[in-house]
C-alpha cells in the first residue's frame, strides 16, 4: 500500500483500490500522514498528504484517515456522541512520546467530548513475543510491559498492552477498547513485517472515516 517502498505506482494504485472498493471509498478521499515516528498531530479537513505527523483527527465527512504500518501499531478512534474520528501510528517511539495520550487530549479539547464516549481499536502490530528490545527500554517503559529474556540482557516489549493502558488511564472505558489478536511478525500469511522481512517489505493500510 506504500508509495515509498519501491513498488510500481500502478501496482500500488491497484492494491489500494481493491481494498478501498470493499468500503466504497475513493483513494482521492484519503488523508495520509507523512509518518516520521513523532508526536505530531494534525486536525485535517480535507484529503491529501500531511507533513511531520503520526496522528490525524477529522470531523469532516468524506475524509478518510489512513495509517501505514508493518510492525508499528495502527490505532483507530471514534466517538459515540460526536462526528469525529482519529488515526494514530505508534511504534515504540510514538508510545515513548505519548502520542496516543496526546491525541486523546486533543480530541477532548478540540471537540468538547468526554473520554467515555470514545471507542478504540489497536492492531495488527508486533506481539510481545516478537518485539525484542534492548536494556535501555527499562528507562523508557514500566517493568510490567517488559519481559526479560533468559540468558540475555534484552527484553520483549508489550506495546499493545501499553497503548491500551494509556487509553484507559485517560478515561476510555476498557469495554470500548479492542486489541486485535494478530501479530504482524508471526502471522506471515496475512501481514508485512519490517523485522521479519529485514526492511525489504510492503506496508498495510488502516483507514477510518465518516461517509457523507
Amino acid at each position: 500500500m506504500s508509495t515509498s517502498r519501491g513498488d510500481s505506482m500502478e501496482n500500488i494504485s491497484k492494491n489500494r483500490q481493491l481494498f478501498l472498493d470493499e468500503y466504497d471509498i475513493s483513494e482521492l478521499n484519503l488523508a495520509q500522514a507523512k509518518q516520521i515516528s513523532s508526536d505530531g498531530i494534525q486536525i485535517v479537513e480535507k484529503a491529501g498528504t500531511f507533513e511531520e505527523c503520526d496522528a490525524m483527527i477529522t470531523n469532516s465527512s468524506g475524509v478518510f484517515l489512513s495509517i501505514l504500518t508493518a510492525d508499528c501499531s495502527p490505532i483507530l478512534l471514534w466517538s459515540n456522541v460526536a462526528p469525529v474520528v482519529a488515526a494514530v501510528h505508534s511504534g515504540w517511539q510514538g508510545s515513548e512520546l505519548d502520542l496516543l495520550g496526546k491525541t486523546i487530549e486533543k480530541l477532548l479539547n478540540s471537540f468538547a467530548i468526554s473520554t467515555d464516549s470514545l471507542n478504540m481499536v489497536i492492531g495488527p502490530g508486533l506481539s510481545q513475543e516478537n518485539f525484542e528490545v534492548g536494556p535501555e527500554f527499562t528507562d523508557k517503559f514500566p517493568d510490567n510491559y517488559l519481559k526479560a529474556q533468559s540468558n540475555s540482557p534484552r527484553y520483549q516489549f508489550d506495546n499493545n498492552s501499553y497503548l491500551r493502558d494509556v487509553a484507559i488511564s485517560r478515561g476510555v472505558p476498557k469495554t470500548q477498547i479492542e486489541v486485535l489478536d494478530y501479530c504482524s511478525f508471526r502471522d506471515e500469511e496475512l501481514f508485512f513485517s519490517h523485522r521479519r522481512d529485514k526492511n525489504v517489505t510492503g506496508r498495510m493500510m488502516s483507514v477510518i472515516g465518516m461517509k457523507k
